[in-house]
């Protein structure tokens, strides 16, 4: 403070004192671009420094006019005037600038030949100083999409030595390109793209020699994707394609570890030369023994850690579903509609998390599968379901587990729709024919739940429901010690995910509300609860306005 009782500007700003390596590395770094911006106005320093910052993200949002459709004569000026404003942002942010790091730019049009020119000399900036990594977002906002109004993206980005990390949402590719060098890109990312022509995706994955990440996203234009020229292949993720062009994935990559696969119709899959394959993920496929033949090719994966099979859907009628690796270490599949029946035969699995919630074959038996180190078990199962799961011997087979701890067992309605839950701490306990009965008596909207102590398992279960929550929700606790009710009631209250559902949590004896249990509810609480404490937790929903 000086004479006149005022700070002076050098004693307030300890900013400026901090060495520029912690003020790149350890604080701008981890904040959004827009509080970097932000931060310049801390002091002189940081003003030149942001300057300089090599990470740029900007957004911009067209008129409010354009977004909902103005009048044809009226774009053209609007749009120029939008393309006008980029241009002095960008005049700070990327054209003062020697070089940058990554850039990301997203950004809606209306007008591809206004909009292109200027993206294209943006991109050109952008290249000649070095970035390494380049996201680019682009929306179309006319009335229809078609590949004549996606942007292209220019020659210059597909031989930038430079760029590492290329992602690219809302293009279009054509084989206009005369030459694809890439020779530094190690990821690449397309999403909702357009694709025209068979050998273009070819021609660019052939210029991306050190490629080791690859995302294909909801494109278009293909029905064959083939991958044959990439030796560093370890991650290639593919969904979406709702056109239905699609027809075959054939992988040619050795050094290919993780493969996820999530496409809404049958698709055929090669895999069978990616020896080095740790994680297989499958959602929403078809299986068969042309489309995805899994029984053939694991005994083939001699790296092979984990498995996951969601929304699996037979395309033709195969008989029991047929999983057998000596390497196979977690395992988890989901069979929404019905259940074929599983042999399993993997001496070396660690973990299982299967979910059957349609009608099963009744030849399945628990019987032929061969996991005997197994120590983490989380099953689902719904109640038309788990009558048939368990005269094929699931109680057997669960007794047989090295640590009933561990074992997580939902049962919940077929009509998706929460009103009831039960929480009990020793699953095992409940797993008897007293329990198939009662979920043959109880009320259809009610849910039960063993062993899901964790805070965050609960939710997870609750999202398992298809319908909007409009009722109160009544936890039944059924636990070892009032410790563990008071510290399930502490974390599922601070739960975030519940929070976003639910306003209320009210903890209250079981007794308070046997008024509103059905007779089998009431009936399996008294059985079940010799030895425990109960307890109750209510929680209301947002939308209350919705409860009748």
């Amino acid at each position: 403070m000086n004479e006149t009782g005022t700070f002076e500007e050098e004693e307030l700003d300890y900013f400026s004192r901090l060495p520029e390596s912690v003020i790149h590395h350890q604080i701008l770094s981890i904040i959004p671009f827009k509080d970097v911006v932000r931060c310049s106005v801390l002091s002189k320093k940081w003003n030149r420094i942001w300057c300089n910052y090599p990470n740029i993200a900007l957004e911009f949002r067209a008129p409010e006019e354009e977004e909902f459709g103005a009048p044809r004569s009226s774009r053209p000026r609007s749009q120029r005037t939008f393309l006008d404003h980029i241009e002095v942002v960008l005049e700070q942010c990327l054209f003062r600038k020697a070089c940058i790091q990554k850039l990301q730019f997203a950004t809606y049009y209306s007008s591809l030949e206004e909009f292109a020119p200027d993206m294209d000399r943006w991109m050109g900036a952008a290249i000649e100083r070095n970035v390494s990594e380049l996201v680019l977002q682009f929306t179309y906002l006319g009335p229809f999409c078609n590949p004549e109004i996606l942007y292209s993206i220019p020659q210059r980005v597909v031989v930038a030595h430079s760029l590492k990390v290329l992602e690219v949402e809302g293009c279009r590719f054509d084989d206009r390109f005369t030459c694809i060098e890439l020779s530094n890109l190690q990821r690449l990312k397309l999403c909702s793209c357009q694709v025209v022509g068979e050998n273009v995706l070819n021609k660019i994955l052939s210029g991306c020699p050190k490629l080791e990440f690859l995302d294909l996203i909801d494109l278009c234009g293909l029905s064959l994707i083939s991958i044959s020229c990439n030796p560093r292949l370890k991650y290639f993720c593919i969904h979406g394609f709702s056109d239905k062009e699609l027809k075959r994935i054939e992988i040619f990559s050795p050094s290919l570890e993780t493969f996820k696969y999530a496409l809404q119709y049958p698709c055929a899959i090669d895999l069978e030369t990616c020896t080095a394959l740790k994680h297989l993920f499958f959602n929403n496929a078809y299986y068969s023994a042309h489309h995805l033949p899994i029984h053939y090719l694991l005994p083939k994966l001699l790296c092979i850690e984990s498995l996951r099979l969601l929304h699996l859907h037979e395309y033709k009628a195969q008989g029991q579903f047929k999983i057998s690796s000596p390497c196979l270490k977690r395992l988890k599949f989901c069979f929404p509609r019905s259940f074929p029946g599983a042999i399993i035969d993997t001496p070396n699995l660690l973990e299982l998390d299967m979910s059957v919630l349609g009608a099963c074959n009744l030849d399945f038996k628990f019987s032929s599968w061969n996991v005997p180190k197994l120590e983490k078990v989380h099953m689902g199962f719904s109640v038309k379901s788990f009558s048939t799961v368990y005269r094929a011997g699931l109680e057997g087979f669960l007794l047989k587990l090295h640590n009933y701890e561990s074992l997580r067992l939902y049962i919940g309605s077929r009509n998706g729709f929460v009103q009831n839950m039960i929480i009990h701490e020793k699953p095992l306990a409940v797993l008897s024919s007293s329990l198939d009965e009662f979920l043959i008596n109880v009320r259809l909207n009610s849910f039960v739940i063993s062993s899901f102590r964790e805070e965050e398992s609960l939710p997870t279960a609750l999202d398992m429901a298809r319908r909007v929550l409009v009722h109160p929700v009544c936890l039944s606790l059924i636990c070892s010690s009032p410790q563990s009710i008071e510290l399930l009631y502490k974390n599922l209250s601070k739960a975030e995910q519940l929070r976003s559902r639910f306003n209320t949590f009210e903890l209250v004896s079981t007794q308070e509300i046997e008024h509103e249990m059905d007779s089998a509810w009431k009936s399996f609480i008294n059985i079940h609860s010799t030895g425990y404490h109960t307890a109750t937790i209510i929680m209301g929903p947002k939308n209350k306005l919705m409860c009748r």
